[in-house]
């Protein structure tokens, strides 16, 4: 069973404002006694630097990278991962669950998620991941009816890592693993050893619609919508967490249908007319 004492929370931030605060705000909520953790990539944006002043006393550890991007697509990312699993498996942790800053914890990562999600760490060792976001249409998924949890199929490199979710630290350092320097990576090399990252019956956190994006510390652009970053879903109620732990395993938990979208307008329109892939970046 995953549990506040085994199971460090990290979030990686750059750049994302007033996201980030959400982040952090649903991370405290619906995680209570779990230790958090913020790395930092050398955010210039003044209101994410003082996000993270503020809500450093609460924090387990708050730091920041310090090593030169080099123009590297997703800065230190990868470093900060490696740093921070490094940090994880010296304090004791036997799990890590990656956090990005445009993410959103939508219900509780309660008692009974935790031993969900450790049951299918228990399943097999070959299980590296279990990755609690809601899912995208247009993927395929495998159903495992056995331990009722979702994958990417056989010959699929998805189906190993990905740059969210939890982590089981024996692993890595059993490997010595070293993180690549892009998520492909990553789940190509990890795919070939033989590991899986898992999608659990009852997912918790998504990331919200339209945040601000980055690359190679360069903001995208894109003209809609028109408030990027602004976006969240509604905390789900105990009704709709009852409605959705009580569907049947085949009805795959999309977050368009589970979840309901807050402040907005007419970009509802845009998120109605465009991809899950497109409505998350």
């Amino acid at each position: 069973m995953l549990t506040s004492k085994n199971v460090l929370l990290c979030i990686f931030s750059y750049n994302m404002g007033t996201a980030l605060e959400r982040c952090i705000q649903s991370t405290f909520k619906m995680c209570p006694g779990f230790d958090v953790a913020v790395i930092d990539d050398q955010s210039e944006d003044p209101v994410t630097r003082a996000i993270i002043e503020k809500y450093r006393p609460r924090l387990k550890l708050c730091v920041a990278s310090t090593e030169d991007k080099e123009g590297r697509r997703h800065g230190n990312l990868y470093r900060n991962i490696q740093r921070m699993c490094g940090y994880a498996q010296d304090e004791g942790y036997e799990f890590i669950f990656l956090i990005q800053d445009d993410m959103q914890f939508v219900r509780p990562f309660d008692e009974p998620m935790q031993k969900q999600y450790g049951q299918l760490f228990a399943s097999d060792d070959k299980v590296l991941q279990v990755d609690p976001r809601f899912l995208r249409k247009g993927y395929p998924y495998e159903i495992l009816e056995k331990v009722r949890a979702y994958r990417f199929p056989d010959g699929d490199n998805r189906r190993s890592y990905a740059d969210v979710g939890i982590l089981r630290l024996s692993t890595l350092k059993g490997l010595g693993w070293v993180f690549r320097e892009s998520e492909s990576a990553n789940k190509k090399d990890l795919a070939q050893l033989g590991y899986v990252r898992l999608f659990p019956f009852s997912p918790v956190v998504m990331h919200v619609p339209f945040p601000k994006t980055y690359r190679s510390g360069r903001r995208k652009r894109s003209l809609l919508p028109l408030r990027r970053g602004a976006y969240e879903f509604h905390e789900m109620t105990d009704r709709e967490q009852e409605e959705m732990d009580r569907r049947d395993l085949h009805d795959i938990p999309y977050f368009r249908r589970y979840l309901r979208t807050k402040g907005m307008l007419l970009a509802r329109l845009v998120y109605a007319m465009v991809t899950d892939a497109s409505a998350l970046r």
